[in-house]
């Protein structure tokens, strides 16, 4: 009769040995598609009667969405582009005064604007190296 409980634990250890066993780390030159890219980082921006104000200025180069809001007077269209010359740009539609907007995309290493032109001075963004890969966290699409 004391037999039935011993098998009954030594077969849920098993199990859950197993199970453990499942549970570990990936060597990334297995995955078939390498690392996962950094996570997104959301940035704020407001746009003035007389500039751009983003937040934060210096981050690090991967995937951004800058939320954008209209505090001027008049209606604008906000680009993001690379300080230099050439360079692929980012540019969102017509926001109305009062208005909120996004813009997505990836910036590389440099320096970068989010400009409205008409008179506004730019935002300057500070972009340092490739932030790390998004492989270790959590609850990310």
């Amino acid at each position: 009769m004391h037999a039935r409980p011993s098998i009954v634990l030594l077969s849920t250890g098993v199990l859950a040995a197993s199970g453990l066993a499942g549970c570990g780390r990936v060597d990334q030159s297995e995955k078939p598609n390498g690392s996962r890219p950094p996570a997104t980082l959301q940035l704020s921006a407001a746009i003035t009667n007389r500039s751009v104000n983003i937040s934060p200025s210096e981050i690090g180069a991967g995937p951004v969405r800058i939320v954008i809001t209209n505090q001027s007077s008049k209606s604008v269209r906000a680009t993001l582009a690379p300080a230099a010359a050439g360079g692929s740009r980012t540019t969102r539609d017509t926001i109305p005064p009062g208005g909120v907007a996004a813009i997505q995309g990836t910036v590389g290493a440099g320096s970068w604007r989010l400009q409205v032109g008409q008179g506004i001075d730019s935002a300057r963004l500070k972009v340092g190296r490739e932030r790390k890969s998004s492989d270790g966290e959590l609850l990310l699409p």
